[in-house]
């Protein structure tokens, strides 16, 4: 059995640790919460700009567009996010491994990376990192999200990628992350299922004219949509990763608490047995002297 001395130092440390994992409990709670607050915000915006690509999308057939035709090729381009830091339980090995598992099916697959997880897990594997955007999920911005869009856009408009996909997590709840796929481009109308056309579909295409041009709309458009799609994931991401170190600090405090007790009851026995020594040993001394 460890000395009393032992226990009540590693009760110390252990005591000293579940101070921390209650401290980051509080702060990526905190996170979370101002991640969401983000995303709310964010959502409306989104909304309108896609429910008015879906409008010109009905109204469109037959029209193509750099943004909408079908990819001429297997190039594909995988927007990684992860986390910067540890500490989240299996957060960023999920997502990672959703992404290797869904870059096996190009030919030629460029990949940008946020976040060092990201990076790093890739690097171990063998993989060329074609951009990284190093501390964006710290803290996601509209500025990130229109750096990272200006940038895919660029590389699209050279024909150097076929498609665009973000892999990333989304928050489906505060115990649930879900780490999924998104295609980016090329836009397709499927893509706006889940919006409201403010124009219904029963409308002769030819009484629709839009200025100056289709193409020019798109060029405005489909920017705007991009950047709001890949702000909407980093803020996801990054409420996802806060949910999941909210978790992982959650459980750390509830396993320092059973060690602590668990070391308490070692200790009181630690000590139970060295008071039943120190009465044997003056039970002992007096029976001797009596002799």
């Amino acid at each position: 059995m460890a000395s009393i001395a032992d226990i009540r130092h590693h009760m110390r440390v252990v005591s000293q640790t579940r101070q921390i994992t209650r401290a980051m409990h509080m702060i990526s709670t905190s996170k979370m919460k101002k991640g969401l607050a983000r995303y709310e915000a964010n959502a409306v915006y989104l909304k309108e700009v896609r429910q008015s690509i879906k409008d010109v999308l009905m109204h469109t057939e037959g029209q193509g567009h750099p943004y909408l035709n079908p990819p001429q090729g297997n190039r594909a381009a995988h927007i990684i996010i992860a986390a910067d830091k540890g500490l989240a339980g299996g957060y960023s090995s999920n997502v990672m491994n959703l992404a290797v598992e869904h870059m096996k099916g190009f030919e030629e697959s460029n990949i940008f990376c946020i976040g060092q997880m990201a990076r790093d897990y890739l690097e171990r594997r063998g993989y060329l990192i074609d951009i990284e955007f190093a501390h964006v999920i710290q803290d996601p911005t509209l500025y990130h999200a229109r750096q990272i869009a200006e940038t895919i856009i660029e590389l699209y408009d050279q024909r150097m990628l076929d498609t665009v996909y973000v892999v990333y997590t989304r928050r489906v709840s505060t115990l649930v992350q879900r780490p999924e796929v998104l295609r980016l481009l090329p836009v397709r109308v499927e893509d706006f299922d889940d919006v409201e056309a403010t124009v219904t579909g029963d409308e002769d295409h030819d009484q629709i004219i839009y200025e100056p041009s289709i193409t020019k709309l798109m060029d405005l458009l489909i920017p705007q949509y991009l950047i709001g799609m890949i702000y909407s994931v980093l803020v996801q991401s990054f409420a996802s990763e806060q949910c999941a170190r909210m978790n992982a600090m959650d459980s750390a405090t509830r396993n320092a608490n059973e060690m602590i007790a668990k070391l308490t009851s070692e200790m009181n026995r630690a000590r139970q047995g060295a008071i039943t020594n120190e009465l044997a040993e003056i039970i002992a001394g007096a029976d001797a002297l009596e002799g």
